[in-house]
């Protein structure tokens, strides 16, 4: 199934530069949050958000169906 991916801050860092955090990207059926992380190489402590098609989600345990959009923030920091 198909899903986009959109990081944000540093986690940009992680997709090719011309994606500007925006990727579609291929994933197995039943593809949880957790293990679209560990596939992209996040950590759960380097999260702070995660949303699917708008909705915050908690439960990183939750499966994902095909056209979802996932949006993944990290914690931020300023002064």
């Amino acid at each position: 199934m198909q899903i986009e991916i959109r990081l944000f801050a540093y986690l940009r860092e992680l997709l090719p530069l011309e994606s500007r955090g925006v990727k579609k990207i291929q994933v197995k059926n039943d593809l949880t949050i957790d293990d679209l992380m560990d596939e992209i190489g996040i950590s759960e402590k380097e999260i702070m958000i995660v949303m699917i098609n708008g909705i915050r989600k908690l439960d990183y345990n939750e499966s994902m169906k095909e056209g979802d959009r996932v949006a993944i923030f990290p914690p931020v920091g300023g002064g």
